[in-house]
């Protein structure tokens, strides 16, 4: 009996290969945009509007890493197939991988301290969103779906979906060990001097 596997790979290095030139092109722009929270204006607002800015700030941040993205995308893709294609693909990890990178970023950038448990309670939201997209995908191709079903929403396959729900999973977690390495770091060199 012979397995066919429910994903095409050439549809996948297009997607991924768009995906990589779109992010290291809007990356520069949108981590630009996160350095006006660190103007004199921005660090001189009274502590309680800053935490309750956190929020906002972090879906602004979100909104813009989506929005630049997917305009990079629409000019690049129709300047050169002159149509959309690989859209559903390239949204995806936009939305569910890229863009809660910044969401969190946003949050924390604006909080006036404990940074790293505002990361905890952002990235905790994404990845809680995460996991129950995972579970409701499973649940779906355990009641008879087909991984090659195109989600409703997405309007990409399901396998796709769920390899970009874990991946983002994994980039949030490894971001926050990152984040905790260097605070402990930093709380370790505090304590030597």
């Amino acid at each position: 009996m012979i397995y066919h596997l429910p994903f095409d790979w050439d549809w996948v290095r297009v997607v991924t290969v768009y995906s990589i030139i779109i992010f290291a092109i809007s990356t520069p722009i949108i981590f630009r945009l996160l350095k006006l929270l660190n103007l004199p204006r921005v660090t001189r607002l009274a502590t309680w509007s800053r935490w309750v800015l956190v929020l906002p700030m972090a879906f602004l941040f979100a909104y813009i890493s989506e929005t630049i993205p997917r305009i990079l995308f629409a000019i690049i893709e129709i300047a050169i197939n002159h149509q959309l294609t690989f859209r559903p693909g390239v949204d995806c990890l936009i939305w569910q991988a890229y863009s809660p990178i910044f969401f969190v970023t946003g949050g924390m950038k604006i909080a006036p301290s404990h940074r790293f448990g505002v990361f905890i309670m952002l990235a905790g939201m994404k990845i809680s969103v995460s996991i129950m997209n995972i579970y409701n995908v499973i649940s779906f191709t355990s009641g008879g779906g087909g991984w090659d079903r195109l989600d409703p929403i997405l309007d990409s396959p399901l396998w796709w979906n769920v390899s970009v729900y874990v991946l983002s999973v994994v980039i949030l977690i490894s971001y926050g060990s990152y984040l905790g390495s260097r605070s402990i770091n930093r709380q370790i060199a505090a304590q030597s001097s």
